[in-house]
């Protein structure tokens, strides 16, 4: 029966996954919100080990559908430094807005606008539990090395005046941000080591998203 249930628990995911491909970037955040609501049902009801198991999936489904589907719908919209659009390719945003209104819109509940205007450090140590590094006045090769050593997944990457995420995707890290070196493409993915905002910072502090406690307080709608 357990099994039974996180394999459920996996169709629904890539089923919702799978029809959010070509959709409107609202579609995309109701598709998100469903989902959740079901993981809530499942997980609510598990012992344990179906949590475990749980937490795993739902850590999966989370960095696809931000790598796949919420990150490149915001490619493409201008950077300003008072940007703070909540629709992507509309008006301009920010970094730090970039950042809330995308962890806002796959489901964690912030508050936005005062983190947007907050310093990064402050919301990275907060999400990530505080097991955070920090790089001072280092290459960049030492930040991708750890990046490479703590491996797969989505990173928060706090810099002198500026904020992004990083994504490990095995074979290639990237840096996801709101380009104020480029303000009229603003929200890009660049490779790590393309001169930008990442490159240039003598101070980087950098923490893992989606611990366990991280997706626990997802699933459970916990209120930062």
């Amino acid at each position: 029966m357990k099994r039974l249930i996180f394999l459920g628990l996996t169709f629904l995911i890539f089923k919702v996954y799978s029809q959010s491909a070509g959709s409107t970037y609202q579609q995309k955040t109701d598709y998100i919100n469903i989902e959740k609501n079901r993981i809530y049902s499942v997980y609510s009801k598990a012992d344990s080990l179906t949590k475990d198991s749980i937490i795993k999936s739902t850590r999966y489904f989370l960095f696809n559908i931000l790598k796949n589907e919420i990150f490149p719908s915001w490619y493409g919209t201008p950077w300003s430094y008072e940007g703070t659009t909540r629709i992507p390719g509309k008006g301009s945003i920010s970094c730090g807005y970039f950042i809330t209104n995308v962890l806002s819109d796959v489901g964690f509940d912030i508050p936005r606008m005062k983190w947007a205007q907050s310093a990064s450090e402050v919301f990275i140590k907060i999400l990530c539990d505080n097991n955070v590094k920090r790089f001072r006045h280092v290459s960049l090769d030492n930040v991708k090395r750890y990046l490479e050593t703590e491996g797969e997944g989505i990173y928060l990457v706090g810099l002198d005046i500026h904020v992004g995420f990083v994504v490990n995707n095995k074979d290639k890290i990237s840096f996801i941000h709101s380009n104020y070196y480029q303000p009229r493409i603003g929200v890009m993915s660049q490779d790590i080591t393309t001169r930008s905002p990442l490159t240039d910072s003598s101070y980087r502090v950098i923490g893992k998203l989606f611990s366990d406690n991280m997706i626990k307080n997802w699933i459970m709608n916990y209120k930062y």
